[in-house]
């Protein structure tokens, strides 16, 4: 079996040190073994947004942010654009 490398970390602001001693302690980890948990999931290759959520998250945000009466589309900012 080939070594594992070694990570040493310099500098772990107290705060975020405590933070990760009682996340592993909860989950009933070492330091070490919480620290590659959380590097593993940070590094994970993340499955992609689908058009059809993506769609449904701007039509979301435009009816919780509609546009001021009188506002242009964004068909007539494009055409604006164009004509300069």
């Amino acid at each position: 079996m080939q070594a594992m490398p070694t990570l040493y970390v310099r500098d772990v602001p107290a705060e975020l040190y405590e933070r990760l001693r009682r996340e592993a302690a909860s989950a009933r980890r070492s330091l070490s073994a919480e620290t590659i948990e959380l590097l593993r999931r940070s590094l994970s290759p993340r499955p992609g947004i689908s058009l059809a959520e993506l769609l449904e998250g701007a039509d979301r945000i435009r009816a919780e942010h509609p546009l001021p009466a009188g506002s242009p589309t964004a068909a007539e900012l494009i055409r604006e654009d164009r004509d300069r």
